[in-house]
Formats: C-alpha cells, sequence, structure tokens
C-alpha cells in the first residue's frame, strides 16, 4: 500500500509518520473528476488499491509523481515511477484505476437456506471474481448452505452464541480485520452491524434489504409490531447505502429509515447461474402421474402455505391434481395437520426441500405464489425461465415487477383464495395463461447473472474508502 502526505515520510509497506506542519495536506482523487483536492492536515490517505476507484489519473505512474509535485505534496516514492512497482499495488485498465486490494466482508446470520443468504453467496463469489478481497463472514456457520464451497474457502465463523448476540463478535471481527466495507445481508445481522457502528462510528457499513417493510402490523416480528421502525431509523442513519430487491421495495426503505434517496440502490435478486438439474429426485417422479401444481419457499407465516391449502380444497381438485410444496420450516407440523384434517393427504405433497426446483417447474402445469409479503419472489422469475404459468398474490413487493404488471403471469388480489381456487382449476386443466416465450425472455435479461454482478460490483466499488456520504 502507497500512502502520500506532505512532510511526512511513505514507503510502499504502508508505514507513514505524521505530518511536521499544521499546513501539510493530503493528496486525495475525485470520482469522475482529473483535479487534485486537498484533504485537512494530518489525514491519512490512501493512493493504494482501497482508494483506487475513487481516482482518476493521468496514463503512467510518472505522470502520477508530477502531478503529486505540483500538487505540493512533498514526498512521493520513486517507487511511483516504477511500472513494475504500480503493477503490484494496482489493477490498471486504462486511465482508471481500480480496487483490486478492497477488503468487504458479507455479513449474514447463518447459513440458512434462504433467498438472502443465497444471493450473499453469490455476491462474495463475484466480487472476488472482479478481484474485491471479499470475506462471508456469519454470526453462526450452521443451515442448509454451511457446506457452500465459497464458505469453505473464503468464510469466517465468528461462533456467536446466537443471531441476535452477534455484535461484540463482529466488533472484535471488525477491530482485527478493518475492512473497508461491512455489507450485511438479513434482518438480525444489519440491526448487529448497525450497533457495531454505533461502537465503530468510522467502519464503512451497507445494508442489504429483502423483505417488505410496509406489511400489518398483525403480521410483524413482535419488535417491529411494538417499535415499528424507530430502532432501525436510528441504527442505519448514517449507512453508506442500502440495497433492495426491487423498485417498490427501495421506495419502502426511504420512507421507513428515512434515507436520502440517493443513497437507496435497487438491484434486482439474479437467476441461478448453475445450470438445471437433469431430473427431478426419482422419488417424486409418481407426483406427477397428474397434474401438478408447485410452490416452493419455507414454511413460514409470511408465504402462507396455509391459505394455499385452502384454496385448493376449495377449488375440488383433490384427485384431480396435485399440490406439490417444496421447502421447510417451522410450520410444516401445522401444515400436516391442515391437510390431514382436510382430508386431502393423497393430493397434497410435502416432500422438503430440493436444492433445484426448476425441474419440477419445468413440469409442474402451473407455479403458484401465496407469500402475504415478499422482498421479490425470484421463484416467479425461475418458474417464467422454465416456461410455467405462474399465478400470485399481487402482494408487496416484488410480485407485479416480476410478471410485468400482470402481463406474463396472473396477479391476484392478496389474501382472495376464490381467485386463487380459480387460477390452479385453470393450471390443472391446462387453459392457463402463457406468455410467449420472446415475450419473458426479454424481461428476464434483466435478471442474468453477469448483469446482476455487474450491478454489485459497481456498487461496492462506489462505496470504497474516499467516498463520502450522500
Amino acid at each position: 500500500m502507497i500512502y502520500a502526505t506532505s512532510g511526512a515520510t511513505c514507503s510502499s509497506t504502508g508505514t507513514i509518520a505524521p505530518p511536521s506542519r499544521s499546513r501539510d495536506s493530503v493528496l486525495r482523487g475525485t470520482a469522475g473528476d482529473s483535479r487534485w483536492t486537498s484533504a485537512p492536515a494530518g489525514t491519512r490517505s490512501r493512493i493504494g488499491p482501497s482508494a483506487a476507484p475513487a481516482m482518476i489519473v493521468t496514463r503512467c505512474p510518472a505522470a502520477i509523481h508530477s502531478a503529486a509535485r505540483r500538487s505540493a505534496v512533498a514526498s512521493v516514492p520513486p517507487a511511483l515511477k516504477s511500472w513494475r512497482r504500480m503493477a503490484i499495488d494496482f489493477k490498471v485498465t486504462g486511465t482508471l484505476l481500480t480496487a483490486a486490494g478492497m477488503k468487504v466482508a458479507i455479513f449474514l446470520p447463518s447459513l440458512a437456506g434462504g433467498g438472502a443468504e443465497r444471493i450473499a453467496l453469490f455476491v462474495t463469489e463475484r466480487l472476488r471474481a472482479a478481484g474485491i478481497d471479499a470475506q462471508l463472514v456469519v454470526a453462526k456457520a450452521e443451515g442448509a448452505l454451511a457446506d457452500a464451497p465459497v464458505f469453505a474457502s473464503h468464510g469466517v465463523d465468528l461462533k456467536a452464541p446466537n443471531e441476535m448476540l452477534s455484535a461484540r463478535a463482529l466488533l472484535r471481527y471488525v477491530d482485527r480485520e478493518r475492512p473497508d466495507l461491512v455489507f450485511a445481508f438479513v434482518h438480525s445481522a444489519k440491526m448487529m452491524a448497525g450497533i457495531v457502528k454505533k461502537w465503530r462510528p468510522d467502519i464503512r457499513l451497507a445494508i442489504s434489504v429483502h423483505n417488505a417493510l410496509e406489511v400489518p402490523r398483525r403480521a410483524r416480528f413482535w419488535p417491529r409490531a411494538l417499535f415499528g421502525h424507530a430502532p432501525e431509523r436510528w441504527l442505519y442513519r448514517d449507512v453508506m447505502a442500502a440495497h433492495a430487491v426491487s423498485r417498490d421495495l427501495a421506495a419502502q426503505v426511504v420512507r421507513q429509515f428515512a434515507l436520502p434517496p440517493e443513497r437507496v440502490h435497487t438491484i434486482y435478486n439474479p437467476l441461478p447461474d448453475r445450470p438445471v438439474a437433469n431430473a427431478i429426485e426419482a422419488a417424486h417422479a409418481p407426483f406427477f402421474a397428474r397434474p401438478v401444481i408447485v410452490n416452493a419457499g419455507r414454511m413460514v407465516p409470511q408465504k402462507d402455505q396455509a391459505a394455499l391449502i385452502r384454496a385448493f380444497h376449495a377449488a375440488g381438485l383433490a384427485g384431480r391434481a396435485t399440490l406439490l410444496i417444496l421447502g421447510e420450516g417451522p410450520l410444516r407440523p401445522a401444515l400436516e395437520a391442515q391437510i390431514r384434517d382436510l382430508g386431502i393427504a393423497d393430493s397434497v405433497k410435502m416432500p422438503g426441500f430440493v436444492a433445484d426446483v426448476r425441474p419440477y417447474m419445468a413440469r409442474a402445469a402451473g407455479f403458484v405464489l401465496s407469500s402475504r409479503n415478499e422482498g421479490f419472489g425470484l421463484v416467479l422469475a425461475e418458474a417464467l425461465s422454465m416456461g410455467c404459468p405462474v399465478a400470485a398474490f399481487d402482494c408487496p413487493s416484488g410480485p407485479r415487477e416480476l410478471l410485468a404488471d400482470g402481463r406474463l403471469g396472473e396477479l391476484i388480489a392478496a389474501g382472495d383464495e376464490s381467485r386463487l381456487a380459480q387460477a390452479m382449476v385453470r393450471m390443472a386443466d391446462g387453459t392457463a395463461q402463457r406468455p410467449s416465450r420472446a415475450a419473458v425472455e426479454a424481461h428476464l435479461r434483466q435478471f442474468a447473472p453477469d448483469t446482476i454482478a455487474d450491478q454489485y460490483v459497481a456498487l461496492v466499488r462506489s462505496l470504497a474508502p474516499g467516498r463520502a456520504l450522500a
């Protein structure tokens, strides 16, 4: 790492002596601007990998050296004149220096198999592929994704007693590793990271929001039902950026967290970047003897599979079709009891979690999403990609954007079980809406993994040290 400050002694090892005069200034670059500006005396400003994305420079190291001297930076190491030295410290593309050495901590409470956790793994992999030193930091390394290769190679287990008591463990990690950015996913991780930022105001924090914020009070977790979003507004006041997975959710973040709109960024979830599995599991093949209607998601109140089961029963589809619910969760016993009480156990199957739902969608008569609220609902895009007819409650937020305002699938007023039942009958009969393949492919391009990865990389680089808070 190379530092430069007038009146100080610099070296390529990252050591620096204090400036000797109060009028000393520091050389700093500004994104998209070739001007050199001064920072307050005594500031330690990096002219190395972590600051690189904020610097637009002239074409060669010798010119950097000359420009620095003209800007009254008295001590610039002669090594800057050497292209070999620069090649060690920087990744150079044209005249833009990128942050090859930026260190980012992607923070999660656990490695549960939810959508936010999968996206965090994806972001970690793609940041590393872009030359950013990303680590996957988890409060406790447990869950369905605990054996993910990226965690095995670039993961840190804080071994916290539980996710809501992980703030001190995260603080120790931050003090030890000094990441340039902490990027927190999932509600409990964001709260813990927000607490750590109160203890260490100098850390740079970004948060990722994946679930709707504006939901009925009865559907909220009890602390949020009691206090609303006031604790989050206080904790997230100074975050560098908030990321939301849909435009509607981004608007909710602005309203509920009282953040300036320019600090809130929308990046959709990507379609899976792995090949589609060749086939469904052999034990599940008999389900497809009749038309199959698929639902996939955790068995939690938010996903409301109970409403889906009631609608399936009301539609009179037992014996004519199979409702296949893929996933696991704490509501499994209650859902199993509901199915028994309705006498439809032969027609409603819940085989558990499957790693790839797309082969099931490819063979299904339709896919149904009965959620009370979503952040995004990527399974709808996955179903569309497999040519599967789709129906979804028009809940906040995501389904309307994913289904192009209803042009690519049926949007049903949230909670309208009668219309949901009618939609399932059309699926079982083979008369459900099927958009053109060309329209679906054009719509899904915005969810391509490479497109989404580029947006995450650009966002993280925009938050590199040297960037100001909006």
